[in-house]
């Protein structure tokens, strides 16, 4: 230990410049007499200065390494690496540096701090061709030692790098006499042995030396123009380069080459990725291109394997630069077919396999939507025709995926970029496949599951049942995050297109009756009608939008075969789309430019419209008159009718007026005013966004007109208030105090009386919406305040008797819900309601008592003799408990017993043929 301290004192004594006696300090002392002596002529005494200076240093490293080889645990501490990389510095900056031909390696000043201390050299070709045979000797046998090696290949790489290809590669005068310099045959022969020796020496660190940076360095080294490189140093970098790129992971070395080495946020990496692509796309001398290309796609292959986000955007980047160049090699061709069209729905399942068997799991599937997600990073034309076909099975995935947030948004951001390039056909494809589901005549299928790993896709033998509302609101996702109006206006248009070919369909098939499953829930079975219904259901959705009335602003003709097919051919039939193509047609009309396409369409509505106007009877007449009027005088003739004024004080900035207009609608609505029944769908947007409002009084006027226009939008209406009833009502930045939660519950609970009212008023036909009844209120049964609770309870036993307790087998579940609140719940209240519930569910079943509860009529039993022999129990409880017995006791006794009537017939003239019925 106490050698390398010496080691290092000695070394740390050459490094002190400003001291009155350091080694360098005379030197350079010595240096500029001698300069100024010779007055810049080349001088001896400054040569063996710098050899004696340079032969110190690797004498002193020299001593070090033979102490580390002997004990390899040696530990060099920071201190001492900061004072051996002075050493290599010098070494580089006074020995290699001042030796190199101009324009090869980095000139040292603009590598070293204290370049403006070190003194020029003017040194013969001889003595320079020794120094820096000196320096590389002593780097090369440094390079060996794992201390030295760091710091070579950290810092001083490329003087290495300048030195062997100098020594390796420059051209060689033959022997003779020259201007400043006598070549004889000794040393032109020394000078060839030397080559072959540092030839050797070159080869071994350019294939042994961490690729990455080998390429980095000997790219700065080309990169030098101040001055010039010689010719021979841009061929061998050249040379090597293609080398290097070659050879196994030359490109994944090449990519790490630019993407690690240099800070890739700087904005800059567009760039060198345009410039790794350049150097791929160029088929390097020597080479084929067949074999080129080939060996390219193979490193590619690799590249496009490794999950980094990086490495995938520059392979995909060199992939579609050969694609562009060389579209016609087979390598390239089969690279980018399964690179893009790895997720193409026709392709799996023309490679049929057996069912259940996983086509890709979910790692490959994460890799996959990676890889083309990865298309979206580059600021290079998007590769839509390529990744058009995976647009199916992209979407499948989407729908499916729920758990991995970040394969979601890639997946969306996906179809977004494709289906925005798409046109009116392909939308009309995608669209038909996904929501109209197509028969296919394949033999095999694909089913896309979601696990807890991640989604998969398997092999099926039929083709699956898809959910159709599921793919619906995906396609809705998509819809309302597109910004694209192309794309819009594509869709609309598609979607209208749609519901009149599957409306013609309706008609071309014959009438089927409603068939009742189990449940007593009524289905129709034709799928046209399914996906009639599904369509309009889109529709619906997306006429609301802002984005649709821009796109009918600018192109009102996409919706004129629509509005022409439901007014003219199907008024009378379809009386809903023709409504809808009405109020389409006055939007047209108030805010499009009339044109001679538009102007011959409203030629061939005009006797219609004249007809629909006169019918009073007829709901539509004040649109069709108002259509009219638009057509002959260009503005809308005002009417000051009660729906008018009314909608007018809905607008005001005032409350109180704003809630007259409320309570007025709603008295037309009652009466049937047939302008306002008309316009029914405009009222119900109206009643929803005024649901929003904070005022209470605001609010529960529009519960209240929406529970008036039940009878004309029923599910609509229905949604809208079991989804007020589940919501907490809270204004933004409210302090929820007490009082805010009872005047929520308090909300809500009038919520739950408006939606029983409406049950009633549907009568028998509530039965067709019993299941979004009955689960609001099951869902009620949970909610975390005592009060919701029992008005939820309350509210079941009533839609339980409007419905004539024909629940099906939700039975089961409203009394296992039941069942729990009287064992479980807290609240006093719950209970009572939930007792109450099953006294009113026996009596009203009556003797279907025994048959509808089966097994759950003796835990029943019990829990409610538990209930009423419990004397330390709620007095109302026990009541209820009690009642509840005893309707329980009538039917079980109607049922053992039932009365028989005494009676005789008595035949007063014929004897009927059947006495008994």
């Amino acid at each position: 230990m106490s050698e390398i301290k010496h080691i290092f004192t000695k070394l740390e004594n050459f490094q002190q410049k400003d001291g009155p006696n350091t080694f360098i300090s005379m030197f350079i002392n010595e240096h500029t007499k001698n300069l100024d002596k010779t007055k810049g002529e080349p001088d001896f005494d400054n040569y063996v200065l710098l050899k004696d200076l340079l032969h110190k240093i690797f004498e002193g490293i020299d001593e070090l390494a033979t102490e580390i080889r002997k004990d390899d645990t040696l530990l060099i501490s920071v201190k001492q690496q900061k004072v051996l990389r002075t050493c290599f510095q010098l070494v580089a900056s006074l020995g290699v540096s001042t030796c190199l031909i101009p324009g090869l390696g980095i000139s040292i000043s603009k590598r070293c701090s204290f370049s403006n201390t070190i003194p020029s050299f003017n040194l013969s070709q001889e003595q320079k061709y020794s120094i820096l045979v000196d320096c590389t000797d002593f780097i090369h046998r440094s390079y060996e030692i794992p201390v030295y090696k760091n710091i070579i290949m950290t810092l001083h790489l490329s003087d290495y790098l300048a030195a062997l290809i100098q020594l390796s590669f420059a051209q060689l005068k033959k022997p003779g006499t020259y201007k400043d310099f006598v070549m004889t045959e000794e040393m032109y022969k020394t000078f060839t042995n030397d080559r072959q020796k540092y030839l050797k020496i070159y080869d071994n660190l350019v294939s042994t030396c961490f690729q990455p940076t080998l390429m980095k360095e000997l790219l700065v080294l080309q990169s030098i123009t101040d001055p010039t490189p010689p010719a021979f140093l841009q061929r061998v970098i050249s040379n090597e380069m293609s080398k290097r790129l070659l050879a196994s992971g030359g490109l994944l070395s090449l990519i790490r080459c630019f993407i690690e080495s240099y800070n890739a946020d700087t904005g800059c990496e567009w760039k060198k990725i345009d410039m790794i692509c350049r150097i791929v796309s160029v088929v390097h001398k020597g080479y084929s291109k067949t074999d080129y290309l080939k060996n390219m796609c193979s490193q590619l292959k690799q590249v496009l394997s490794l999950n980094n986000r990086q490495y995938s955007s520059t392979g995909i980047a060199c992939l579609l630069t050969l694609y562009d160049k060389y579209k016609d090699d087979i390598s390239v061709s089969d690279l980018v077919k399964g690179t893009f069209n790895t997720l193409n729905y026709e392709t799996m399942i023309s490679n049929s396999k057996l069912p259940g068997t996983v086509i890709f799991s979910p790692q490959e599937i994460e890799q996959k939507i990676n890889i083309l997600h990865s298309c979206t990073y580059l600021k290079i034309d998007w590769p839509a025709e390529l990744i058009k076909p995976n647009i199916y099975v992209l979407f499948l995935i989407g729908a499916r995926c729920t758990k991995n947030v970040d394969m979601q948004t890639k997946v969306k951001e996906l179809l977004l970029r494709c289906m925005e390039q798409l046109n009116k056909e392909e939308v009309s494809s995608i669209m038909y496949k996904i929501l109209i589901e197509q028969d296919h005549l394949q033999s095999s299928d694909i089913l896309v599951e979601e696990y807890d790993a991640g989604v998969t896709i398997k092999a099926i033998s039929e083709r699956p049942v898809l959910k159709k509302d599921q793919l619906l609101i995906y396609f809705l996702k998509l819809f309302e995050a597109s910004g694209d109006s192309l794309f819009v206006a594509n869709v609309f248009e598609v979607s209208l297109l749609i519901a009149t070919e599957l409306n013609i369909q309706r008609k071309k098939k014959p009438n089927k009756d409603m068939l009742l499953v189990e449940d007593d829930d009524p289905l129709l079975i034709d799928k046209i009608d399914e996906q009639y219904a599904l369509i309009l259901q889109l529709l619906s959705e997306i006429s609301n939008t802002p984005k649709i009335t821009s796109t009918l602003k600018k192109n009102p003709l996409i919706v004129v075969q629509f509005i022409e097919y439901f007014i003219v051919q199907n008024y009378n039939s379809e009386e809903e789309c023709s409504t809808v193509a009405l109020v389409l047609l006055n939007v047209i009309l108030s805010n499009a430019i009339k044109g001679d396409s538009l102007q011959s369409t409203l030629d061939r509505l005009k006797p219609v419209l004249d007809k629909i106007s006169k019918d009073y009877s007829n709901y539509n007449h004040l649109l069709a008159k108002e259509a009219l009027s638009y057509i002959n005088t260009g503005n809308c003739e005002k009417i000051n009718s009660r729906y008018e004024k009314a909608v007018a004080d809905v607008f005001d900035s005032l409350v109180p007026v704003r809630a007259h207009g409320l309570i007025e609608l709603t008295k037309l609505i009652d009466s049937a005013d047939p302008e306002t029944i008309s316009k029914k769908h405009y009222i119900f947007c109206i009643f929803q966004e005024l649901l929003k409002d904070n005022d209470s009084y605001i609010y529960l006027s529009a519960i209240n007109g929406l529970a008036s226009l039940c009878i004309h939008c029923t599910e609509d209406v229905l949604h809208v208030l079991c989804k007020e009833f589940l919501k907490q009502v809270l204004e933004q930045n409210q302090i929820v105090t007490q009082e805010v939660e009872n005047k929520i519950a308090e909300l809500r609970m009038k919520i739950g009386d408006v939606i029983v009212q409406v049950t009633k008023r549907l009568g028998d036909m509530a039965i067709v919406h019993k299941t979004v009844l009955l689960n609001t209120m099951l869902c009620g049964c949970r909610d975390d305040d005592p009060l919701i609770r029992t008005s939820a309870i309350s509210n079941l036993a009533e839609i339980a008797r409007v419905l004539h307790y024909k629940m099906g087998t939700i039975i089961y579940e409203v009394l296992l819900c039941i069942w729990n609140i009287i064992g479980t719940d807290n609240a006093v209240e719950c209970r009572r309601a939930a007792v109450m519930v099953i006294a009113n569910l026996i009596k009203g079943l009556g003797k279907e008592t025994l048959l509808e509860l089966k097994d759950n009529l003796l835990p029943i039993y019990r829990s409610l003799k538990n209930v009423y022999r419990d004397e330390n129990e709620d007095p109302v409880l026990r009541l209820h408990a009690q009642l509840a017995l005893e309707e329980l006791n009538d039917v079980v006794k109607d049922f053992l017993f039932p009365e028989i009537k005494m009676e005789k017939q008595i035949f007063v003239i014929d004897r009927p043929d059947v006495v008994y019925k």
